[in-house]
């Protein structure tokens, strides 16, 4: 079960890294504002090559779940763990996406302190989103750490 675990947490610091990826492209993207037009190409093959890998880990994340809910029926907290994590990373990839929108729509407006103001909230529910994540991935180290100490 530990193993399961730990390729979790691989599979995690790959979505982390496609996060990052995503974040990127969106940054050089609005770099070219207001002239986006030639651009939106370049920005929609690096967001379909992040959703490609998104989807892969996800799928792996699932099976995963699957063979610790199956394996594991009794002493699964680990896969509940990651199920949670599962669902606030689907909510966070949402949000995110919101957030670039709502930002460029603030940077298409400048000075209207509503889109502004919407691009600062969604960003604050990304934040509180990610500080839910990392405290349900503190919950699965600590969860694998036992699982290793009991079978030794």
């Amino acid at each position: 079960m530990a193993d399961l675990g730990r390729k979790f947490q691989t599979l995690q610091e790959q979505r982390i890294k496609a996060f990052k990826e995503l974040d990127d492209a969106h940054k050089v993207f609005l770099s070219h504002a207001p002239e986006y037009e030639p651009h939106f190409d370049d920005f929609k093959k690096e967001v379909s090559k992040v959703t490609d890998k998104f989807q892969s880990i996800s799928k792996e994340i699932i099976s995963l779940k699957k063979e610790l809910d199956t394996d594991f029926k009794d002493t699964n907290r680990l896969g509940e763990l990651i199920g949670r994590v599962q669902e606030l990373e689907e909510k966070k990839l949402h949000r995110v996406v919101d957030h670039q929108l709502a930002a460029q729509q603030a940077l298409d407006n400048p000075g209207d302190e509503l889109c502004e103001k919407n691009a600062r909230l969604i960003k604050l529910d990304v934040n509180k989103t990610c500080e839910e994540i990392t405290e349900l991935l503190t919950e699965i180290r600590y969860e694998i750490a036992e699982i290793e100490s009991v079978s030794r």
